[in-house]
């Protein structure tokens, strides 16, 4: 009993714990979205280098370990730039947040680039029947048609980002992991507060996976 009330005494933490948590994969799965569609625009591109630079960048943060390079732009980068010196404090939270910016962008290049990829063959050629250019073609003709395949894959994404926060604890940003380490440190009820993260973990999850199927629903309108 007095575990789980050190547990309700401690919520508060372990709920602005998780608000970091879900701050930083907010800021990610923008961040990396923006980089997967600017990549996944190079992967398809009849340019050999910006095809070549695409191929790389995946493969380069697909192939390697989060943790790697987590490790790489906050201990291995400042050795070579004095970026510590530059953003001070602040560099610990930049390093976090864009280590797994990149990661997440890597996976989102190959969503976008296969929700692209499967929009019907006729409707590039109606959209060049009609005379649009190569961007209104995919502002207005493919990417809305794209968008609804890669829901589900774009969700399942976002909460890999999620659970992936868990490793920012490495650097010490507090996010709902290191919140509950430092809680445990004091009150030695490990069993009781890993607990209390997988629920919160869970329940975030799991919304957030009803709502991906709220909106397949609302935007598949096209399936009879």
């Amino acid at each position: 009993m007095e575990a789980w009330q050190s547990v309700l005494q401690n919520s508060s933490m372990l709920i602005q714990g998780l608000g970091y948590t879900l701050e930083y994969s907010l800021y990610a799965v923008v961040l990396g979205t923006v980089l997967g569609l600017i990549f996944a625009l190079f992967r398809l591109s009849g340019s050999r280098i910006l095809r070549a630079l695409g191929t790389v960048y995946v493969d380069i943060f697909r192939g390697t370990p989060l943790l790697v390079q987590i490790f790489f732009i906050y201990f291995g980068l400042p050795q070579v730039l004095p970026l510590h010196q530059w953003f001070g404090d602040f560099y610990t939270l930049l390093a976090g947040a864009a280590a797994l910016a990149l990661n997440e962008g890597a996976y989102i290049t190959e969503i976008i680039r296969a929700g692209i990829l499967s929009v019907d063959k006729g409707q590039w050629e109606a959209a060049e029947s009609i005379g649009m250019t190569s961007y209104q073609k995919m502002r207005y003709i493919i990417l809305p048609q794209a968008f609804k395949r890669m829901i589900p894959p774009l969700v399942n994404q976002f909460i890999q980002t999620i659970k992936d926060t868990s490793l920012l604890s490495v650097i010490s940003i507090t996010e709902l992991v290191r919140a509950a380490q430092s809680v445990i440190v004091t009150t030695y009820f490990a069993l009781q507060f890993w607990t209390a993260v997988a629920v919160l973990y869970l329940i975030v999850i799991l919304l957030l996976t009803k709502l991906s199927q709220y909106l397949e629903r609302r935007l598949q309108v096209d399936q009879r």
